[in-house]
């Protein structure tokens, strides 16, 4: 890697007497020669243009951009940060640098510093957008709190399904603050929807057949509903949001077999079958 020396960098004449390191996307180009120099707080030297930085912000990139004899310009970010930056603005894949969610966090407090929108580089089929959702696969309430700090909606409501499994009493008030109470809400409301969705559709017992001499209506009640009712009870103890198809089929799946007359087990297969479709039916995100 390359080097140069940095000073006073607001200096148009500017004399280096420390070396820093060259970024290896953001460098010196003859094709493309670049008129601002930025050196970030660890010492690593960028070369961008003042045309583009100006382009993607409504500040002048902070302020500093008011000079025009601006040649070069002391950042207070880690290279790491404004790599991810110079990323959004010149709209680069920064994928290959695999950005933390605590770097993807400083990035969303950092670009509106500099007048850069944060709405678009983290809008559905970006780079960011699928780096951050990446992200709530293995960090979900983290990664929900973020993107709502932001008002990052479409993400907001894809992170939002990986929090199915996440018990409400363990987010912490650093959580709700994040979120905000919109957010919150919406969360709370989305748990707790789908488990009034859920006991709502296990309630119905399994619909008769047509009586017989071998299985009447009076039949029908003391091998379907009551099993079913029984079953449903002992479900009610552990219905969670996320509640998967295997728990059902594990409690309800025998009632099948317990079952002698073939009609009755034709309707009691065609409810649970039923549920199973319904349950996956409802909603997942906020």
């Amino acid at each position: 890697m390359d080097s140069v020396s940095s000073g006073d960098l607001t200096d148009t004449n500017y004399q280096p007497n420390e070396e820093v390191s060259i970024s290896t996307t953001f460098y010196p180009r003859e094709d493309y020669p670049g008129d601002l120099f930025l050196v970030t707080n660890d010492n690593v030297y960028f070369v961008v243009h003042k045309r583009v930085l100006s382009e993607h912000s409504s500040n002048k990139f902070g302020g500093y951009l008011d000079d025009p004899a601006l040649s070069w310009l002391q950042v207070p970010e880690s290279s790491t940060v404004l790599n991810l930056i110079l990323h959004v603005i010149y709209d680069f894949d920064p994928t290959t640098y695999k950005p933390t969610l605590a770097q993807i966090s400083i990035l969303l407090d950092t670009l509106p510093l500099y007048g850069v929108d944060v709405i678009g580089p983290f809008s559905e089929g970006k780079n960011l957008f699928k780096i951050t959702l990446d992200h709530s696969l293995v960090s979900g309430l983290e990664t929900y709190a973020l993107v709502c700090k932001h008002g990052l909606e479409v993400l907001a409501v894809k992170c939002s399904h990986t929090l199915l499994s996440i018990p409400l009493h363990t987010l912490t008030d650093e959580h709700c603050t994040s979120m905000g109470p919109i957010y919150l809400r919406r969360l709370v409301f989305l748990h707790l929807g789908r488990l009034e969705r859920l006991r709502s559709l296990l309630k119905p017992p399994p619909k008769s057949h047509t009586p017989s001499l071998l299985c009447d209506a009076l039949d029908q009640r003391t091998r379907l509903e009551k099993p079913w009712s029984e079953a449903v009870n002992e479900l009610s103890w552990d219905l969670r949001a996320d509640t998967p198809l295997s728990q059902l089929q594990s409690i309800l799946g025998p009632l099948v077999e317990k079952l002698q007359c073939g009609e009755c087990q034709l309707v009691m297969k065609e409810r649970i079958r039923g549920l199973f479709v319904d349950w996956t039916m409802v909603k997942t995100t906020i």
